[in-house]
């Protein structure tokens, strides 16, 4: 079956992503969504994804198709398939982050010419939001596999829907504790992960104060409990990568006071370090 498909699949690529005469667009895109996460990478990243993409993108689907690609990624068969009881390292997570990676080329269609409602908007990020909160796979590449990298695509999707018009600071606000969450953990991160999300941060960050960004700022310094326990060092290390990228990312612009706060936060951090 994936031989068979990629052997449709690899020629709409290869010919600068134009459907072929007498293929039905509708029947090829079920098809692709059927297998968005099958573990083969060569035909879930390099072929449905890319080809998916492009068809949005190019406009091959009309605004309606377009929402029906975005209502089928947001339900419990894609973006939220066996998050809570898949095993850890099972290969569900290839069907979510692939889900989730389909939300950015839709609202930056979106916001280029508005054809969703805006309680249509709000439900894909309060859908976004519940998928922070439950992913638990955190693996970046896999090898045999290609990308699993949940939390990179995740945050693709939530820098693409803060930046339309319609996200409210008050969601904004929801979210970056949950963010926090997601980065201060066990796990480390090693395939560029913070840089993806501080991209985010940076978008969510225009529709809040400045005197609120600071306070959630500094709730990124992690306070160890043990000093005998390896798993606090993987946390401080993924604060410290985060808080690193941030800090990069606001060289530029009005950003003094909050490169002063984040570099009294890696001083801090220096403190929590076992060596």
């Amino acid at each position: 079956m994936e031989n068979k498909l990629i052997d449709v699949l690899q020629p709409i690529k290869d010919n600068d992503f134009i459907l072929p005469e007498g293929k039905s667009l509708q029947e090829l895109t079920t098809l692709m969504l059927q297998r968005i996460g099958v573990v083969h990478p060569v035909l879930r990243d390099d072929l449905i994804h890319q080809i998916i993409t492009a068809f949005i993108e190019r406009g091959h689907y009309n605004n309606e198709q377009v929402k029906n690609i975005l209502q089928s990624v947001l339900n419990k068969n894609y973006l939220f398939y066996r998050i809570g009881t898949s095993k850890k390292e099972e290969d569900a997570v290839f069907k979510r982050s692939f889900s989730v990676l389909l939300i950015p080329p839709i609202m930056k269609r979106h916001r280029e010419q508005p054809f969703l409602k805006e309680e249509e908007i709000h439900r894909v990020w309060d859908n976004l939001k519940k998928y922070m909160q439950q992913e638990s796979d955190h693996r970046g590449y896999v090898p045999g596999k290609g990308w699993a990298h949940a939390m990179a695509h995740a945050a693709d999707a939530l820098e693409s829907v803060a930046a339309c018009d319609e996200i409210t600071s008050e969601e904004v606000k929801q979210m970056l504790p949950i963010i926090r969450t997601q980065f201060l953990i066990d796990q480390p991160y090693l395939f560029d992960e913070e840089e993806r999300m501080v991209t985010a941060i940076l978008t969510m960050f225009k529709k809040i104060e400045r005197q609120e960004r600071l306070e959630w700022v500094e709730t990124l310094l992690y306070i160890r409990e043990s000093w005998d326990n390896p798993n606090e060092d993987i946390i401080i290390n993924n604060c410290k990568h985060l808080l690193r990228a941030l800090y990069f990312r606001v060289l530029e612009g009005d950003y003094s006071q909050l490169r002063h706060v984040v570099e009294n936060l890696l001083r801090e951090l220096r403190k929590q370090e076992a060596y």
